[in-house]
């Protein structure tokens, strides 16, 4: 899922997040519907967070967070899923999209490097990552990890670099491409997950950042899984009216289609729509997520108004599909901004009307119940699964 739900001083390939999948058998079918959503959903009280795509991941022994700590600085987190915290480490400055979750622990890059915190609280270094990096994913072993940078040229072209660096090995370019002056948009490399299928990644135009709501998600026009040994591409979306929103166990992707509104959904497989449900058209839909069998898709939707008004406050419906039939079950969350679907749960944050603070939930998608996982805090959010 890719960011913003609100204006973000960060480059423009921002966060990223680990995962691991393999994929397998699909058939493609194809099913055309429209989806009769109730008129009212279910309310919780109402009482914001930067975040990667989220990849599909095996069941979560832990999760990775950040706990705003005041000033420059913040705790990054590793905590059971009910919310105990077994390691943290304090990092500065807080760049959230420089944070990641993978097999080792929790990650973060600081001074031109990358770090790991491991569920012992041991700190290490794992290599260097170069002062223009846009974002970070670490690999299923834990220790190798990418990124991604996106240069400027005197002619006002941008040279974009996809980097692997494995332990012991010299930092490899495997994705180098240049963006022209010349082109319909300039673009930079957004690194989406990095599974045994290869690197998933999108590209998305340069100073794309806005304070409207999957801001980023309405831009990525064109979507690939790079293999970092073979430098195979496959491309996953090709549309500047149906952007990649999250890519499923079967690398099956999802997509919102619409401009001033969303009105469809399309979940593809291998290039071809296998479901287009149709949407009312009253509101923007975005921060997709399969379940861990791709049974399911889990997406938030806001009124138009709010989407379309910067800084207004955001009152988000969570909705989740029964992909094969089309059928949806919604709960109104407030400002909540889901996180991950792993373990039989969707983990994510909810940010107060006003504001000021923040903190981590449980949702169990199959009756809709919201546990809290943490206390109110700044700046509070789920990083990734581990």
């Amino acid at each position: 899922m890719i960011p913003t739900r609100a204006a973000l001083g960060i480059p423009a390939a921002v966060l990223v997040l680990s995962g691991c999948g393999v994929a397998t058998a699909h058939t493609p079918k194809t099913t055309t519907v429209s989806i009769s959503l109730p008129a009212s959903a279910l309310a919780i009280a109402s009482d914001h967070l930067i975040r990667p795509l989220k990849a599909i991941v095996a069941t979560p022994t832990y999760l990775v967070a950040t706990v705003g700590s005041g000033g420059s600085s913040e705790w990054l987190e590793i905590m059971t899923p009910s919310g105990a915290v077994v390691a943290k480490t304090e990092i500065n400055p807080t760049q959230t999209w420089m944070t990641a979750a993978g097999a080792g622990g929790a990650y973060w890059t600081a001074n031109g490097a990358e770090y790991e915190l491991s569920l012992s609280g041991a700190v290490r270094k794992l290599g260097l990552v170069p002062s223009d990096a846009g974002g970070v994913l670490i690999g299923p072993d834990g220790s190798s990890y990418a990124y991604a940078t996106s240069d400027p040229l005197k002619n006002g072209s941008f040279v974009n670099k996809i980097t692997v660096v494995h332990p012991g090995a010299p930092a490899k370019v495997i994705g180098d491409r240049v963006s022209a002056a010349t082109d319909d948009y300039q673009w930079s490399y957004y690194l989406v997950s990095w599974t045994d299928a290869g690197i998933a990644f999108a590209r998305v135009p340069i100073g794309g950042c806005g304070c409207g709501s999957f801001d980023m998600q309405m831009q990525s026009a064109y979507s690939a899984i790079l293999d970092p040994v073979s430098l195979g591409e496959t491309t996953v979306t090709a549309s500047t009216s149906c952007p990649l929103s999250d890519i499923g166990p079967a690398l099956e992707s999802v997509c919102f289609d619409g401009t001033s509104a969303t009105d469809a959904i399309r979940i593809s497989s291998g290039g071809t729509v296998i479901h287009n449900y149709a949407l009312s058209g009253k509101n923007f839909a975005g921060d997709a997520m399969f379940s861990d069998d791709g049974s399911r898709l889990a997406y938030v939707t806001i009124p138009v108004a709010e989407y379309q008004n910067c800084g207004a406050t955001i009152t988000t419906t969570l909705r989740i599909m029964d992909i094969a039939t089309g059928t949806v079950v919604s709960r109104a969350m407030g400002d909540f901004i889901p996180s991950a679907w792993s373990g039989g749960v969707i983990f994510g944050s909810i940010t107060s009307t006003s504001g000021a603070s923040s903190w981590l939930v449980g949702v169990n998608p199959s009756t809709m119940t919201v546990s809290r996982l943490s206390p109110d805090g700044s700046n509070v959010g789920i990083i990734g699964v581990m």
